[in-house]
């Protein structure tokens, strides 16, 4: 008989979340149980080092395979029985736990028969059964993430979480094991092992090491370590010498080193060199005598490789290093650290987690924004003088586009601004660096080498992006109020700015005059006045003039004053067709054209001017129609497509255009659909957003890469969008001291999460009898407020009261205008919020 299978798309293993701090590197936990894609060691295609998987370098060992390089294993015994083992995983293939051909050496030691696996950022829960274990273990596994903390969210760690329940009132002998592989040096022929264990009572840590040249990338140490006083460890093993066999007969891993061992010396020349493996392994025992008792143990993985060389480094070999390495000489270090400190690492990871998702937004909403989190710890350098950027993109084995892409960063850069606003700026600080001196025009990105300029990349006549430079550069000020930051980019925003009025407004409206392909839609030749272009640079130019006003220069805030107001009349006059603004009209101009094409993109500016609460571009209600005729035209069963031409079928045909290298018009750029939902719900058109959210979210469970969001490459910077939805549906605009606080949702009665430019914190509205109390919790630093703006649910409330931490705010000291449903409360002298504080404003 025919042997029949059925394999169903969610069984494929496509994305897991990633494990390890923000540009430490990581590797991502798999619902097989597997940890794939690891960057821990420099290696591409996060970091420049030589692929840790997928190649090898000449000489060396077979290329790495994931599944053996971290694994944990429970090996238990009935009393009466021989003892059993069941490797955490579901199996695929062969080479397995360390042993190359696992089926045929050892039968006896299966994975599990089912994993059930709960993703929440940071968290990955994993739940291993099978029937024939009398034990359920359960992993919580996550690597601490603390918003405005940078130094405990870049650690590389990771923290394994264990719980081994009984399911059995027989006596059972249980041993939970946790192996790595030595990868220092993995891709150098020349080096000799070299282990050092450290045990006290309150931990048994195995460092691994190689002597090796110590200037090259993979140079290094790793620690595994078991934070229990009576943990046993075996390091310097390989199987075939044996190793599993000892474990056949005891219940411990009798603190063995054999590192040695795994090193050999040529008879002829008496030379040491490292022999092609070594695992390390630490391991907790316990005998369970009834049914439900429980071995809770912790397991640390930590790494220190401070060898991250620039991408340019055949230049001079300039040593990026990793921020980590300004706390730790080391991996022991490492783990020592995390530690000393779990209780309040956990407690402040758990904190951010639960806090996030206390609240009353859609939970597809908020898990669709969790899930872009992980691309901060997936596809991010930290340098250890300090220089951020998110690679643009990346496939398994290399990266795709350079670090910190101003075009891209324009949407995803919101989620550092609010998240770590000290990395936002560190961005924004290394494209000052390489600002071009003499024009004043920016770089596109930066070739993961923070200290050289990218000569070669060929987009430095992208028209957006000196205004995409400048909005990001002012909006952190917004959002921090940074004077001193400001001080330091404003002359470099004023440049970038005058640029564009010098050299590329040729008819002198005030717009910038595209000349076909040169923005980030790469493949679109735009002409004359754009929309997508011009409602960035409008936006940039307001954002300039209070930033000028900050400044004290008058003479500069009237000039971007003028430039504004004029700019905004040309835009409406030259773009609005009736129904959204058209992709450009070049009337007069050298294409002499208009294109009716809607691009979904066409009010990002107006987008960028919501982060500030800076006003309208245009009249509101042209905004409304706009993005409802995007709608209209554009979204489909799949997605959110980029452009739509009245004249379109089903698809834009593309055959009059010539050659194209991809159909950007046709296609869905997450990162443009999940911004572009938050547009919709700042303007209030929430039942559109969630729709939009709705479906990339589905499109991606359904491909189950729900941790991977594609665009040029995986794990692509442009979705961080997202969390300007957080923003929106709080009707959250952070100017300065000035906060307003006007929800999106129907419903009174209301919580929501919020992270400002100091810290984090919770809006809750609730009715209380006929009155609105509106109460701002600060969870940590320091929320300083001048003016307070307030969406109500009705529009006949006349009278407020304010109270701080408890103290009544006297009347005199603050003013409260009404305006339909909303109340400005303006202080004479502004409010500070302490961490833990609380801010009350009672509405009758």
């Amino acid at each position: 008989m025919a042997i029949r299978e059925v394999m169903q798309r969610a069984d494929a293993v496509r994305s897991g979340m990633a494990l390890g701090g923000i540009g430490a590197g990581t590797m991502e936990l798999c619902k097989d149980g597997v940890f794939y894609h690891w960057n821990i060691a420099n290696s591409q295609p996060l970091f420049t080092g030589r692929p840790l998987q997928g190649e090898a370098a000449p000489n060396a060992p077979k290329p790495f395979t994931d599944r053996n390089l971290l694994f944990f294993i429970v090996r238990y015994q009935i009393a009466g029985d021989r003892p059993r083992f069941k490797l955490l995983q579901i199996e695929n293939g062969d080479e397995l736990a360390a042993m190359e051909e696992q089926t045929y050496t050892f039968p006896w030691m299966p994975g599990v028969e089912q994993i059930a696996t709960e993703y929440s950022f940071p968290f990955t829960r994993m739940t291993f059964t099978d029937p024939e274990m009398p034990l359920v273990v359960e992993l919580e596994a996550f690597t601490p993430f603390i918003p405005h903390d940078v130094k405990n969210s870049a650690l590389p760690a990771v923290i394994f979480n264990f719980t081994i329940t009984a399911t059995t009132d027989e006596e059972v002998d249980v041993m939970l094991m946790a192996s790595a592989r030595n990868i220092v040096g993995y891709d150098v022929q020349e080096k000799i092992y070299r282990t050092h264990i450290a045990a006290d009572s309150a931990s048994t840590v195995v460092q691994m090491t190689c002597e090796m040249d110590d200037t090259h990338s993979s140079a290094g140490t790793l620690a595994l370590a078991a934070l229990s006083g009576d943990a046993s460890y075996y390091a310097g093993w390989e199987y075939r010498h044996p190793y599993y066999e000892l474990l056949m007969y005891n219940r411990t891993l009798g603190n063995i080193d054999d590192t040695d061992g795994r090193n050999m010396t040529d008879k002829k020349t008496g030379k040491v060199t490292a022999m092609a493996r070594l695992f390390s392994t630490v391991g907790q025992s316990k005998i369970f005598t009834k049914r439900g008792e429980r071995l809770q143990q912790t397991m640390l993985f930590t790494w220190h490789f401070p060898n991250l060389y620039g991408a340019k480094s055949d230049e001079g070999k300039h040593l990026e290093g990793h921020y980590y390495d300004n706390f730790f000489h080391n991996a022991g270090e490492v783990a020592r650290y995390v530690r000393e400190n779990l209780s309040d690492l956990t407690a402040r990871t758990r904190g951010f987690q639960q806090h996030y998702f206390e609240s009353t937004l859609p939970p597809v909403v908020l898990e669709q924004v969790s899930s872009n989190l992980n691309t901060l710890h997936s596809s991010t350098w930290l340098t250890k003088s300090g220089d951020f950027g998110v690679n643009e993109g990346m496939t398994a084995y290399y990266n795709r586009g350079p670090l910190a892409t101003v075009d891209v960063g324009m949407y995803g850069s919101v989620m550092a601004a609010a998240l770590f606003p000290e990395l936002d700026k560190a961005a924004v600080l290394a494209h000052l660096r390489l600002q071009n001196p003499t024009t004043g025009s920016i770089s596109h990105g930066i070739a993961q080498d923070f200290a050289h300029y990218d000569a070669n990349e060929g987009v430095t006549d992208r028209l957006d992006l000196p205004s995409q430079y400048s909005v990001m550069a002012l909006r952190t000020y917004c959002w921090t109020g940074d004077k001193a930051y400001l001080a330091q980019v404003w002359p470099s925003v004023q440049r970038a700015l005058e640029y564009v009025l010098r050299e590329r407004d040729m008819n002198h409206d005030l717009l910038p005059d595209m000349e076909g392909i040169m923005c980030s839609y790469d493949n679109f030749p735009m002409f004359g006045a754009a929309a997508y272009v011009a409602s960035q640079w409008l936006a940039a130019v307001a954002y300039a003039a209070q930033a000028a006003r900050a400044m004290g220069d008058s003479d500069a805030a009237k000039k971007y004053d003028d430039i504004y107001t004029q700019g905004c009349a040309t835009f409406e006059a030259k773009l609005w067709n009736g129904s959204y603004y058209r992709l450009y009209n070049d009337i007069g101009g050298e294409k002499g054209d208009i294109s009716e094409g809607c691009l979904t993109d066409q009010l990002l500016g107006q987008w960028a001017m919501h982060q500030a609460g800076l006003g309208y571009l245009v009249p509101p209600a042209h905004v409304k129609e706009a993005l409802r005729s995007v709608m209209r035209m554009s979204f489909r069963d799949y997605g959110l497509i980029n452009c739509k031409w009245p004249e379109d079928g089903y698809l834009h045909d593309y055959a009059h255009q010539g050659s194209i290298w991809v159909d950007q018009a046709n296609t869905c750029w997450t990162g443009v659909e999940l911004g572009f939902a938050s547009l919709l719900v700042y303007e209030g058109l929430t039942d559109e957003a969630l729709q939009v959210v709705d479906n990339v979210d589905s499109r991606y469970r359904k491909l189950n890469q729900y941790f991977d969001h594609k665009e040029f490459g995986g794990h692509y910077y442009r979705p961080l969008s997202c969390w300007m939805l957080i923003n929106a549906y709080l009707g959250l605009y952070i100017n300065l001291d000035h906060y307003t606080f006007a929800p999106r949702l129907p419903q009174v009665e209301q919580t929501l999460f919020f992270s400002y430019g100091h810290g984090t914190g919770h809006y809750q509205r609730q009715a209380v009898g006929n009155d609105n109390l509106i109460t701002i919790t600060n969870h940590d630093g320091l929320l300083t407020i001048g003016t307070l703006t307030l969406g109500l649910s009705a529009t006949h409330f006349t009278k407020t009261t304010v109270n701080v931490d408890g103290e009544t705010v006297d009347g005199s000291q603050y003013t409260a205008n009404f305006d339909g449903a909303q109340v400005v409360i303006s202080f004479k002298e502004s409010i500070s919020i302490a961490a833990g504080g609380t801010a009350r404003v009672t509405v009758s």
